[in-house]
C-alpha cells in the first residue's frame, strides 16, 4: 500500500499538487459550459457539475475562485442563462483545449474548432457537437467560505438530447452518448455501462 500524507504535499510541484488533489474524488463527466453571447460567447471545460435537487429541477457546479478573471461566471452572473454540454468522445480534445487561458473577447469556439448553436429565449450558446444539452437559468451563487470558491445552483429548463433509435427521450444513457469521464486535469475515460438494477428496498 502506498500513502501519500498531508506533509508531503507541500513537497510536490504546482502542477502535480493540483492534478492529485482534483483525481481524488474520481472521474467525472465531463461538460462544456456555454454562457454569454456575442463578444462575450464562451465555453470551459468543467468536471465539478452535479445533481442537487428535482423539485425545482436543480444541477450546480463548483466555480474557482475570482481572484483572476472568470469569463464563464462573469458571463453567468450578467446574462441569467447558461448551458451543460456533455463532452463525447470525438470532440474530447477540442473540449479539453478550452480550458487554456484566452483572454475575454476571443471565441473557444473559433479557437477549437467547435459550432455554437442559439436557442429562442435562451441568452448563451450550446455546443452542437455535443449529444446532450442542458439549458439552465441562474437560482443561487454561495460563496463557499473555506477557500472562496462558489457553488453556482441553476434551474434546468430544457433538457435535449440526440435522438438514438428505441431510447425514450427521457433515457439518458452516457455510454450510448459516448460521453467521457474525467479526473483531474487531463485523465480521460470512455464509460460502460454495467447494468440497471432495481430501486433498492430494505429486504
Amino acid at each position: 500500500m502506498q500513502t501519500t500524507v498531508s506533509k508531503q504535499f507541500k513537497e510536490m510541484e504546482d502542477r502535480e499538487y493540483t492534478s492529485f488533489l482534483n483525481s481524488l474524488s474520481g472521474a467525472k463527466p465531463a461538460f462544456l459550459i456555454g454562457s454569454g453571447t456575442g463578444s462575450d460567447e464562451n465555453i470551459a471545460i468543467f468536471n465539478s457539475i452535479t445533481h442537487l435537487g428535482a423539485n425545482p429541477p436543480l444541477m450546480g457546479f463548483i466555480q474557482r475562485p475570482t481572484s483572476v478573471e472568470r469569463h464563464t461566471y462573469e458571463n453567468i452572473l450578467k446574462y441569467g442563462h447558461y448551458s451543460f454540454n456533455l463532452i463525447s468522445e470525438d470532440m474530447y480534445m477540442k473540449g479539453h483545449q478550452t480550458s487554456a487561458r484566452y483572454p475575454k473577447g476571443q471565441s473557444e469556439f473559433k479557437e477549437v474548432g467547435l459550432t455554437p448553436t442559439y436557442r429562442t429565449g435562451m441568452k448563451c450558446p450550446f455546443v452542437e457537437e455535443s449529444p446532450l444539452h442542458i439549458a439552465l437559468e441562474l437560482f443561487d451563487d454561495i460563496k463557499i467560505k473555506s477557500n472562496n470558491t462558489h457553488l453556482i445552483v441553476g434551474k434546468v429548463l430544457s433538457v435535449s438530447k440526440l435522438g438514438i433509435k428505441n431510447e425514450k427521450a427521457t433515457d439518458i444513457n452516457f455510454e450510448t452518448l459516448n460521453g467521457v469521464n474525467v479526473s483531474g486535469l487531463s485523465d480521460y475515460y470512455s464509460l460502460q455501462k454495467l447494468s440497471s438494477l432495481p430501486y433498492a428496498k430494505v429486504k
